[in-house]
This record gives structure tokens, sequence and C-alpha cells, in this order.
């Protein structure tokens, strides 16, 4: 403790004698964000509606800071401080960032559908042909290699139908991975070879640098389903989503009368994948009152940084969650929270 205070106290002094703390630093702060409770969100039917636990998602802030600001939460801790090119890219404007956020977490709402209906026992369609490239980010190993406008069919030799795909096959790899791409470009099939590096945001997570929508994305569900998600953007809302879907469509509460908030990207496999910004999330959750908190396995150490009081639980597919939740002794008796929820069989 001691050495790490030392450490904080240096890097103020190196700071007040490199520039006035008032003055724009090359810095972001991720800070916590908050809760969002996701049985008021999700919309279904009448008919098929039921009654729901307490779920919710969260989110973290990201904004510039000057210097001050780096100096507090170096010294104080409770956020990370990222450089400012590694949440916006040169050549990339904050208006691109928050279309691509955007079309992530659009797109991941129809696969937490697709997820939690066939959880529930419903036959449910998802499919894509292919992942389009929106944007190449330079300096990262798709400059030069991809374009803007390639739909990418498959990665080595494996189709990749949807963005989703095409992201959980990345990370399978490790940093520093050579990855093959088969491209559609211009109506003729490349075979494109880059390698991977790992992601500024999410140290150890493989990346090649673009952002990318599902081409030709259709979901085919057997009842409309949609999710408010206000002004929230990226995929790492899609694990909780699902869940929450879940729980809205079956008898009982899943939560067991717990108040149970997370985080995590999800595959239409039910795979749940690594987010950024874990440690903030949790606190943000803690911070509203959550007992538990479903994090993906990758994301554990992460996220039990600065919590107390917490129940921080990995997860590695939405399975497992709803296992867990299964397996706890019931807060409550009530008809709104009955014993053996649908799901628990």
């Amino acid at each position: 403790m001691l050495v790490r205070d030392l450490l904080s106290i240096a890097f103020l002094v190196g700071v007040l004698l490199v520039a006035p703390l008032g003055a724009v630093s090359p810095y972001f702060l991720i800070t916590p964000g908050g809760s969002y409770d996701i049985g008021s969100r999700v919309k279904v039917p009448d008919e098929v509606r039921r009654p729901t636990g307490r779920m919710a998602f969260t989110a973290v802030y990201e904004q510039e800071a000057n210097w001050a600001e780096v100096a507090r939460a170096r010294v104080a801790g409770g956020a990370e401080i990222v450089p400012a090119v590694d949440i916006r890219p040169p050549g990339t404007t904050q208006q691109q960032i928050n279309e691509t956020n955007r079309r992530l977490i659009d797109e991941s709402k129809p696969v937490a559908a697709v997820v939690g209906l066939r959880a529930a026992g419903y036959d449910v369609e998802i499919s894509g042909q292919g992942a389009e490239v929106q944007s190449v980010l330079q300096g990262m190993p798709a400059d030069g290699v991809l374009r803007v406008g390639d739909i990418i069919t498959a990665i080595d030799g494996r189709p990749a139908p949807t963005t989703t795909a095409l992201i959980e096959a990345i990370r399978r790899h490790d940093v520093g991975d050579q990855i093959t791409l088969t491209v559609q470009r211009s109506g003729q099939q490349h075979e494109l070879v880059l390698g991977t590096r790992s992601s500024p945001s999410e140290p150890g997570r493989p990346i090649v640098g673009v952002t990318i929508s599902t081409y030709l994305f259709d979901v085919r569900l057997p009842f409309p389903v949609d999710i408010e998600s206000d002004n929230v953007g990226g995929p790492s809302a899609g694990f909780m989503f699902a869940l929450g879907i879940l729980d809205a469509v079956t008898d009982g509460d899943l939560t067991r009368g717990y108040f149970v908030a997370g985080t995590g990207t999800i595959g239409a496999d039910g795979t749940v994948g690594p987010v950024g910004g874990a440690a903030e999330k949790a606190i943000a959750a803690e911070h509203d009152g959550a007992q538990v908190f479903l994090v993906p396995r990758d994301n554990f150490d992460e996220a039990r940084r600065w919590v107390k009081g917490l129940q921080i639980v990995p997860v590695d597919r939405m399975d497992d969650a709803v296992r867990f939740l299964c397996g706890v002794e019931p807060r409550t008796q009530t008809l709104a929270s009955p014993i053996a929820p649908t799901p628990c069989g």
C-alpha cells in the first residue's frame, strides 16, 4: 500500500511539473455509470408476459479528462485512465463512435431475444451473410488489408454469418496470432491473412481494428420483442438482455428475490463474452444496491477490484447464470418469487 501511495504522489508531482491541472490531458476516464432495470424495458405481448424479478444491465461513462481529474483518479482509484487515442482513434470522429455503439447495441438486442426465447423453449431463427466492414482504424492490423464495404464471410475457413460470430471467433485466438479472413470484395472472393493486436480498452483481447455490422441480418421470432436501452450503446448489455427476456416470458422469478445485475456480450449460441469497464460496472451495481453481479469469466478478477460486499459470479455461457440462480436459496417465497421458476424446471 505504501509503495502504491508513493507512486501516486510521484505521478501527481509529475503532472504538476508538466502541465497546469486545469489543462486538457491526452486521457479519458472510464467511470461507473449506472444500473438500468431490464424488466421495465423488455416489451413483449401481454399474452406471454410474466412477472419479473429485479435485473439490471450496467454501463460506464467515458469522458475527456483534465490533468486534475487524471491525478485524482490515479490517487483515489475507482476509475480507469485510458489514452484518448484508445477511445477515439486518430481519424475517427465521436459521431462515428456513437453510431458504431448504437449499431452494436441494436444488433445485440435481437441476438439476446434469440437466446432468451430459445432458453424458454421457443423456436427462433437468426441469420446473416457475413460481417460488413464499416471503418478501418489507422495503424491497426486491418489497415491496408481490409477496406470499407468488404464483407467477411469466414474466418480460418469457418463461416462467420454475423458480427457476433466473427468477434467470438477472433477472441478464441491469442494476441499476435495470424488469422485468415474470407472476404467478398466487388463481386470477388479473397483470402486475406492479417495479425491481431491487444485491444486498448480490453487488454489481452485480440482485435484486428475494424468496425463491422452484420450483412443482411435477419431474425425470425415467434412474437415481437423490444428492449428500450435509452442512450446506452455497445454490445455489453446483450447477456443481461437475454436473461431478462427469459425471465419475462417464463413463470416465476429467476432472480429468486435478489437484485441481480451484470454485464457481458451474448453470442447466438449463448456464449457470454468479455467486456470493458467491468470494475466500474461492478461499482455502479453495488452503489445501486445489487446483491449479485454476473460477469464474463475473463472479467472476474477485474470486477472484484473495488467492490466490497457485492457477490461476483463468473459465467461462460448464459446456461451458467441460469444454473447459478436456480441453485440460490430464495430470498422470499411469495407468489412473485416462487421456489421453482420455470427455467429451473
